[in-house]
């Protein structure tokens, strides 16, 4: 099986997608060479981003729905409580999530950490899994992020990434490969949605409840996410600027590559994004905010030298707003 890097499409198919992917066609691609430029430019493109992902759609289905929390029962954990939670973001949907609280009244920080691709993936983060080797891999990969934060001092929220089991639509007749997240991505397509679009919304009403809390301090608000879950960090970030410093990793990556290749699952297609502009344009949202990406050397998903192309683009960005390095 050939990697992301080496695979090649014919010549006829790579000038096909070139011309439909060309440069000029990104008319909220990041043009500025100033500050004052790049504050008109962050006006005019987040409303523009907000549209494409579906968050207006879905804000008008709303109707007179209230997003309420259920919280569990609380456990002693080590020097931390723990908690089981259920959030109501939209009518008919519950997105359940960790509540990991360290000791003290606070206000602490609020760390919050969406998954990628996996059912029950929020358990892992929140470090519950069964003791032996999936517990063992848990730790020695770094996956219990949720547990990191909290005894690092963080309020940490490990949520169900939606289109993932419990918060799915099964792919009932295997249709759609047997994979709930294209399943949900045709579910969202023909409403006007899109997957991506529905993770944002779910941690963006999670942060309003968390930010109302005595407990978090709305100033200092982390998100981090590995794969899918980076994605969804990226975007939520982008968008939602109480978010103070964004972390995704395994994530960052030109939508296509050089050689005609899309990187992203097809769970995280937005229709009509590179009118938009890049990924680094998207990302560019959330300058002048705090930014660490994190990528693996010998990941095969995304190429290096995509990887890099996508930072050079965003630093320059970034230095626009007035913070290169």
């Amino acid at each position: 099986m050939k990697t992301m890097a080496d695979a090649r499409y014919s010549t006829g198919i790579l000038g096909y997608l070139e011309r439909i992917y060309a440069e000029q066609r990104r008319d909220f691609s990041c043009q500025a060479e100033n500050s004052n430029q790049f504050e008109i430019w962050q006006t005019r493109s987040r409303p523009r981003l907000r549209e494409l992902i579906g968050l207006d759609a879905i804000a008008g289905s709303m109707g007179d729905h209230r997003v309420s929390v259920e919280l569990g029962e609380s456990q002693r954990v080590e020097a931390y409580t723990r908690q089981k939670g259920i959030i109501a973001t939209e009518p008919d949907v519950k997105i359940p999530f960790w509540l990991l609280r360290p000791s003290g009244e606070g206000p602490h920080p609020l760390g919050i950490f969406p998954h990628g691709h996996g059912d029950y993936a929020m358990d892992s983060y929140a470090g519950i899994v069964e003791e032996g080797e999936l517990a063992e891999r848990n730790r020695r990969e770094d996956r219990e992020v949720a547990v990191q934060a909290v005894r690092r001092g963080f309020v940490a929220i490990a949520p169900n990434t939606r289109g993932f089991k419990p918060a799915d639509i099964p792919d009932l007749t295997g249709r759609h490969g047997n994979r709930n997240c294209r399943s949900q991505l045709i579910h969202c397509l023909l409403a006007g949605r899109t997957p991506v679009g529905e993770r944002v919304w779910d941690m963006m009403r999670i942060i309003d409840w968390a930010t109302s809390q005595p407990f978090v301090d709305p100033e200092k608000i982390l998100m981090m996410g590995n794969s899918g879950g980076g994605v969804v960090t990226i975007y939520s970030s982008a968008i939602d600027t109480r978010i103070s410093v964004a972390v995704p990793s395994c994530s960052f990556c030109t939508y296509v590559g050089l050689n005609g290749i899309v990187h992203h699952c097809d769970c995280n297609a937005i229709p009509g994004i590179l009118s938009f502009g890049g990924i680094h344009d998207v990302a560019g949202l959330i300058a002048p905010r705090h930014l660490c990406i994190v990528n693996g050397g010998e990941d095969k998903l995304f190429p290096n030298d995509e990887v890099d192309r996508a930072v050079r683009g965003l630093k320059e960005i970034y230095a626009v707003a007035g913070v290169p390095d």
